[in-house]
């Protein structure tokens, strides 16, 4: 099985809701190969970012842990929440409305077919 998408699950950069989140897993990104680069879906809090690189390394700071997950058919809702964890199941085609925090969707891409690529700094 291969991964079309990869998932990146990294700390945030301490907001205030960051005591809520899990101590290692606060914030995700997707990375989606294109050819020889990677296409860079992001969403924080004062920005969305859209951007390609030629190196994945580039933009992953430690520490970090990164999956691979098989595309399905991206979804649209009626409702989404704008972060970063409802960006990136949409993207990856994932319907699963109570899965609201990085590490929720990083349990669930584990226990789903999700593949294991690594950690760094963790």
């Amino acid at each position: 099985m291969s991964s079309d998408i990869f998932v990146v699950f990294t700390k945030d950069d301490g907001h205030w809701w960051s005591k809520f989140l899990h101590k290692d897993i606060q914030h995700c990104f997707v990375l989606k190969p294109n050819g020889d680069n990677y296409i860079v879906h992001g969403r924080t809090v004062d920005k969305f970012d859209l951007f390609t690189v030629t190196d994945k390394n580039v933009i992953l700071s430690e520490p970090f842990r990164i999956m691979g997950y098989k595309q399905k058919h991206p979804v649209r809702s009626l409702f989404m929440l704008n972060t970063c964890v409802a960006h990136a199941k949409q993207l990856l085609g994932i319907k699963k409305p109570f899965i609201l925090t990085p590490y929720q969707l990083y349990k669930y891409m584990r226990n789903n077919h999700g593949i294991y690529e690594g950690t760094q700094g963790s």
